[in-house]
């Protein structure tokens, strides 16, 4: 993210300050960091697909926390949940699916002539009339690679900015805007009062305690 906006956002924000022989070093290093580092990434999204696709499917327990807006509304009050409430589900697929995006247009940008992207898309929405359905008479379909490369880049742009917003967003409430968020994720594990509260459906099924139940003595949950 740094890396990214540093060359997206750097001739705008950054050379009237330090001046462009300063900036050019730092961009150049950059890139080469943002190159590289886009295949860990792309690594570490097929990685949480493997590890936590099964507890981030959607279920009827979902609509009920969203409902309540995660209890965030009434003080005191927690939705059942499972291992991951419908607010880390929404994280989940926000990340899964803007990476992907971030991820097939970085590709394009890295290789142009090889993964042309939006030509092929555009030929596929006119084949389905969505164009049309806004009024227009059609996407083009025959692009330059500098018109692919200028459409990525700034498709690119638009899904990282996004992605950026939502992790920092996710950040904060993992650390400082909840209780006990930063623990759980330090550690891995959660004491029982916790689990009781925020994920009650996950607790009952790990300990086959109802959660509704008098306080039990707190042991940890992980």
């Amino acid at each position: 993210a740094a890396a990214g906006l540093w060359s997206s956002a750097g001739r705008l924000f950054v050379i009237p300050y330090i001046g462009k022989e300063t900036y050019a070093p730092i961009a150049h290093a950059g890139k080469l960091i943002h190159n590289n580092v886009a295949w860990a990434f792309m690594i570490g999204l097929a990685l949480i697909v493997i590890f936590w696709i099964a507890h981030n499917l959607p279920d009827r327990t979902d609509l009920v926390w969203l409902a309540k807006g995660g209890g965030l509304f009434a003080k005191g009050v927690h939705p059942p949940a499972w291992k991951f409430n419908a607010g880390q589900k929404l994280v989940f697929w926000s990340v899964l699916l803007f990476g992907v995006s971030i991820s097939v247009t970085g590709l394009s940008l890295l290789f142009p002539f090889d993964l042309p992207m939006f030509g092929v898309t555009f030929e596929k929405l006119n084949a389905l009339g969505l164009p049309q359905l806004v009024g227009m008479d059609g996407l083009p379909e025959h692009l330059l690679p500098q018109e692919e490369m200028q459409l990525a880049q700034l498709w690119h742009a638009i899904v990282g900015f996004g992605l950026i917003v939502i992790v920092l967003a996710h950040i904060y409430i993992g650390s400082v805007g909840m209780e006990g968020a930063f623990d759980a994720m330090g550690s891995g594990e959660v004491d029982v009062q916790w689990a009781k509260e925020h994920h009650s459906l996950w607790y009952a099924k790990k300990t086959g305690d109802d959660a509704h139940r008098p306080e039990t003595p707190a042991k940890p949950v992980g």
